[in-house]
């Protein structure tokens, strides 16, 4: 009977890790990756650009071309007055002479109309642009 008391008490004095403090910390960090995943999903929607700033991360990515709509409906690319109708000839032109070129941004006047806005939207769907952003500005505080 002694031996049994000795094997008992020689099991239960070894060393042991305790499993249950290392699996909490695995599952909060499994909880924290699953919401820090979801939330980066809708910090992902861009639609306040800081203008002083784009001009330096378009030089590192793939180039973007502005397009303006000012108040009174008119379009300008590159500085220069361009009528609706050329926009998706001069875009896919673009497209095959510059590898780089991959996205427009368009950047509208408050006071211009939705229907110039559209316009430029299917002159570069024609062009075969997938990537269009329409730009906008954070309110001041």
């Amino acid at each position: 009977m002694r031996n049994r008391s000795r094997r008992s008490s020689r099991w239960t004095n070894q060393p042991g890790i305790n499993l249950n403090a290392f699996l909490d910390l695995v599952l909060n960090i499994l909880l924290f990756f699953v919401f820090a995943t979801e939330l980066a999903v809708f910090d992902a929607i861009d639609v306040a650009v800081p203008v002083t700033e784009y001009s330096d991360t378009l030089s590192t990515q793939r180039q973007a071309v502005i397009i303006f709509i000012t108040k009174d409906n008119q379009y300008l690319v590159d500085g220069e007055k361009m009528p609706i109708a050329s926009l998706p000839g001069w875009l896919s032109q673009k497209k095959q002479s510059d590898n780089t070129f991959n996205s427009v941004i368009v950047r509208g006047d408050l006071n211009s109309s939705l229907q110039a806005t559209v316009d430029v939207l299917g002159a570069c769907r024609m062009a075969g642009i997938e990537k269009v952003k329409i730009e906008t500005e954070k309110p001041s505080t």
